[in-house]
């Protein structure tokens, strides 16, 4: 997982220098933005799941990766909804509440969710 965050953060940093943000069509921005995602997600889970072994040792690594993983997905994405809402000048101190609560609303789901016994 280290080997791939690694790579996804070069990625990011050669669409950086390759793609010129002037003259490149939607390929480019979309890029920018998928290869960001996913370096942000390996990042995310990779830290989420050091600091969750270390503070909870006993606990089954599988469901500590998984919840790493999940959280990783929903803090990547806020992240990057308050980038594209930067990029067309639409991120207020409102909007930026809205999708806080947003994300923080799909944690709850998942968090309040029943679980098989």
């Amino acid at each position: 997982m280290a080997l791939a965050t690694v790579g996804a953060w070069t990625v990011w940093i050669f669409v950086i220098h390759s793609i010129d943000p002037v003259h490149t069509a939607l390929l480019g921005f979309f890029l920018f933005y998928l290869s960001l995602f996913v370096a942000l997600l390996g990042t995310a889970v990779l830290l989420g799941t050091l600091v969750r072994l270390w503070a909870r040792p006993t606990e089954i690594a599988h469901r500590q990766t998984t919840r790493a993983f999940r959280q990783g997905i929903l803090l990547s994405g806020l992240f990057l909804g308050a980038l594209v809402l930067l990029s067309f000048e639409l991120l207020r101190w409102w909007s930026a509440f809205l999708l806080i609560l947003f994300f923080a609303l799909i944690e709850l789901l998942f968090v309040t969710q029943k679980r098989p016994q």
